[in-house]
């Protein structure tokens, strides 16, 4: 879980650095608390780069407030919404927004293998 996450003091540079070294291109972003504050994606840093946005800002500048998320591990629903909303990372937290869990897109294929039908 820990491969997908980066703090808000991280600067762009050190977001696009980690998905170099992880092999990813979405990072969960928490807070100094632990709590989730948001998602940044490498298409949100490419925006921000095509904005003469500076590698070097702080990712604050470029997050989003809202963000999806769910309480709970529902692979069904986790399913739906990736397709529909074309995501590859969904936290899971709980009502203190603390990360309890992700569903990545390999978690999706697995569940997909297991058994899920009509895609």
């Amino acid at each position: 879980m820990v491969d997908h996450c980066v703090f808000c003091s991280y600067t762009i540079k050190e977001v696009m650095e980690q998905f170099e070294s992880n092999h990813e291109r979405v990072a969960i972003v928490l807070s100094d608390t632990n709590k989730v504050c948001g998602v940044l994606s490498q298409g949100d840093i490419i925006r921000a780069l095509v904005s003469d946005i500076s590698v070097y800002s702080n990712i604050s500048v470029i997050l989003k407030p809202s963000f999806l998320y769910f309480h709970s591990k529902d692979m069904e629903q986790a399913y739906r919404l990736f397709r529909s909303k074309k995501i590859t990372l969904l936290p899971i937290v709980n009502e203190k927004f603390e990360l309890l869990d992700v569903v990545t897109l390999e978690d999706i294929f697995e569940y997909l293998e297991a058994g899920k039908n009509g895609f």
